[in-house]
């Protein structure tokens, strides 16, 4: 995994280019991985079978919970934080491997937090705003927008603070492209639904803004195709069905297609060269599909109906180099 990573690292730092010899004679498998439950407490991990076009169960969650984060480094999906079943706010992070189909704990942040982001970067795994609790108040109620942002490393098993946010956020969109952190939108301080870009380069540990949204946005989903970032959805002046194309090379917006069906809270990520979206709401109607985006041919179509007992809260892609 170790040596697929540095191999992926080189790619994106090539334009996309497989120069390295170790990277052409196999292929990445990946996995769609939909967490879950009945309510938005989530409680288990699915798996999408693209080709039965089914969701299947796989496993259940150690310590069910909601508002949290999860992100996919290789084939291990890491949770992080959220609120559990009594309400209270968690530093907790949950390791689920893919590969063994088991769970472990990972070092717990160093805030507790919820409403936040998050995403890998360089191997390692960012979290990005949200809340935390306010002392002594139980149940947890929500703090302002952190602007705190911790870096774990799964090597080291090891958490640390980087530089914070620009404008604190929560419920804000995040995703890695180009070798940094993008953050689109979310709800500021104030309450505020946010406009801004915010982008973090790692190498001088700085975070700056480059962009303003086509519109303040928060509850959207993010996901990334080379350096196309795809933002759909969420609580918007405008229609939630809505979807944009963000270049990262050039700081640049494009309206697509709109999706399907008005979503927010909705979840996204790429596979292959499609974008995959699920989950969400719109007034008081579940969202219950899986649709796919095609960006050659500005499409979106429908892969599967979601189970009417789950409620996505968290959609991932896990990958694996597989033999030549």
């Amino acid at each position: 995994v170790d040596e697929a990573l540095r191999c992926k690292t080189r790619i994106l730092q090539n334009d996309g280019v497989v120069t390295s010899p170790c990277a052409r004679p196999r292929k990445a498998g990946h996995t769609l991985l939909i967490l879950g439950g009945q309510t938005f407490m989530c409680d288990k991990i699915y798996q999408v079978d693209h080709k039965a076009k089914q969701i299947i169960p796989k496993a259940d969650l150690p310590s069910p919970r909601k508002e949290f984060s999860a992100s996919a480094i290789g084939c291990k999906v890491y949770v992080t934080g959220g609120r559990g079943s009594e309400n209270g706010v968690s530093k907790d992070v949950w390791v689920y491997d893919t590969v063994h189909e088991e769970w472990s704990k990972a070092a717990p942040m160093l805030i507790a937090r919820f409403g936040h982001g998050s995403a890998e970067l360089e191997n390692c795994l960012y979290v990005v705003g949200g809340h935390t609790s306010l002392a002594g108040v139980f149940p947890a109620s929500p703090s302002v927008s952190l602007k705190q942002v911790e870096k774990f490393d799964p090597g080291a098993n090891k958490w640390t603070m980087v530089a914070p946010l620009r404008d604190g956020v929560s419920n804000a969109a995040v995703v890695s492209a180009r070798l940094k952190l993008f953050v689109f939108g979310g709800t500021s301080i104030h309450r505020d639904m946010v406009s801004k870009v915010q982008c973090y380069d790692p190498g001088e540990n700085r975070w700056t803004i480059k962009a303003e949204c086509p519109q303040p946005w928060r509850y959207t989903a993010a996901a990334v195709l080379g350096s196309q970032i795809f933002i759909m959805g969420g609580d918007t002046e405008f229609t939630a069905a809505s979807a944009y194309r963000f270049d990262c090379e050039t700081n640049q917006w494009t309206r697509i297609g709109d999706m399907t069906a008005k979503r927010m809270s909705c979840h996204a990520l790429a596979s292959g060269n499609k974008l995959y979206v699920v989950g969400g709401y719109f007034g008081t109607q579940r969202c219950k599909t899986l649709d796919c985006y095609d960006p050659t041919a500005d499409t979106w179509s429908c892969i599967t109906t979601v189970p009417y007992s789950l409620i996505p809260t968290a959609f991932v892609s896990t990958w694996k180099h597989l033999p030549a």
